[in-house]
């Protein structure tokens, strides 16, 4: 049955809701346990752990978790996931005080491997079921609504949190967390799963092993050039955005003495920047030239890098900074969602619903292991180089790989659409 424009409305209402609070309380929630283990144990790790376990989760997770989802019926292994989360949530509530010190690192490992398993479930359920929530005319603004969540989230989440920390004490933070999930489940049973024909016949693919089936998700994106270019750059513009998660920090606070206000000042601005070019999605029409999209932004990210390195100079006032650098990193917020929302966008509306599952973990997994990679390599280089000389190098050498990849994704897009063009006439003619 086809979904009609107002079932796709009611059901952006819905996830952009469930989205927003779950983002939010997660979120809050992170930055909570973060608090409460270093005001415990004193160590720096205490804000690495999720770091750590995520991209670990993810790519150990990756086969069985791509097939489970194009195996099963999305709506029920959503609501278990979120039944799975909240008696993870109960259990950790219930066992943290009985460890003191260094010890509740132990707990609350288990219950990130738990959530963050639960959460890689549950974002590639959501991926490969978007053909069951909304027609292909409202996946734009679905995706792009769903990510501004997420950024709405990023900005004021820590807001709340450490407002509210030191009155209300962790065990606040957990019941909310709690009660949020509760919200979100209460949501996801009222929304309308319209199974896929094709999703339900991958259902009764038992035969094989666990690799076998996901080899079928990767001779997919093998066979695809376009997606092949899309991944890579993912890949490799998350390697070179590194230089700002490592060194806008270190070269704010440490060289420039700027403060942590300042710091705080651009990290919003630019999440910010994401949220208003997720917004601007949601307003425009469905993308024609994806490609051209793509490339433009991922130009403008390039040259938003370099150009922060020329701000990130010695002696630059603190006013200067916030603003010019404020500013810098605005358009790259709004460019780097103009990247990652299309791509998202072009895997749902390309990919054959039944390898949905399979395709979006291989993608997402991909992408998350090359942050804490490239995390590891700007570490080392800004303890070596100038700050400045990093952001600009690091700028003009994803600018070069900008222009090369998006000369390839163009072509290759214009090769797709003349096929596409030759079938439609093939198909006239007879």
């Amino acid at each position: 049955m086809e979904i009609t424009d107002r079932q796709s409305n009611v059901q952006i209402i819905k996830d952009f809701s469930s989205n927003l609070i779950s983002a939010f309380s997660a979120d809050m929630f992170s930055l909570a346990m973060g608090l409460m283990l270093l005001d415990e144990t004193g160590m720096s790790l205490s804000f690495g752990l999720s770091m750590i376990i995520m991209p670990l989760v993810s790519l150990l997770g990756l086969v069985p978790i791509g097939n489970l989802v194009d195996s099963h019926r999305h709506k029920p292994l959503l609501v278990t996931s979120i039944l799975v989360r909240l008696i993870a949530l109960l259990i950790y509530a219930i066992t943290i005080n009985d460890f003191h010190g260094v010890g509740k690192i132990l707990p609350t490992v288990g219950f990130l491997v738990i959530n963050y398993t639960v959460q890689s479930v549950m974002t590639t359920g959501y991926n490969a079921a978007i053909h069951e929530l909304v027609n292909d005319a409202h996946i734009q603004r679905l995706s792009s609504l769903t990510q501004s969540a997420t950024s709405f989230a990023t900005i004021f989440s820590p807001l709340v949190a450490t407002s509210f920390y030191a009155i209300l004490g962790f065990k606040m933070f957990i019941e909310f967390s709690i009660a949020a999930n509760l919200v979100t489940l209460l949501i996801l049973l009222s929304m309308t799963f319209h199974d896929q024909p094709i999703a339900s016949a991958s259902r009764n693919e038992n035969d094989g092993n666990q690799w076998a089936h996901f080899k079928i998700g990767l001779r997919y994106i093998i066979a695809n050039r376009f997606l092949k270019y899309v991944m890579s750059g993912g890949v490799f513009l998350n390697l070179m955005i590194s230089a700002l998660n490592v060194g806008m920090p270190f070269m704010v606070v440490h060289q420039l003495h700027a403060g942590a206000v300042t710091l705080g000042i651009l990290n919003s601005v630019y999440a910010v920047g994401v949220l208003m070019g997720n917004l601007l999605l949601a307003l425009l029409p469905p993308l024609k030239q994806l490609a051209k999209t793509l490339a433009l932004a991922f130009v403008l990210v390039a040259v938003t890098l370099m150009a922060f390195g020329f701000v990130m100079i010695p002696g630059l006032s603190k006013g200067t900074l916030q603003i010019v650098g404020g500013a810098i990193l605005l358009v790259s917020g709004i460019a780097l969602a103009f990247l990652n929302t299309p791509m998202g966008i072009y895997i749902q509306k390309a990919v054959p619903t039944a390898l949905l599952g399979r395709v979006s973990a291989t993608v997402m997994s991909i992408n998350m292991a090359s942050l804490p990679i490239g995390v590891m390599i700007y570490t080392v280089i800004f303890q070596v180089f100038p700050s400045w000389v990093n952001f600009t190098v690091s700028g003009i050498i994803l600018l070069g790989f900008a222009l090369f990849l998006s000369r390839l994704m163009i072509l290759e897009e214009d090769r797709q659409n003349r096929e596409t063009q030759s079938e439609l006439v093939k198909g006239t003619n007879s």
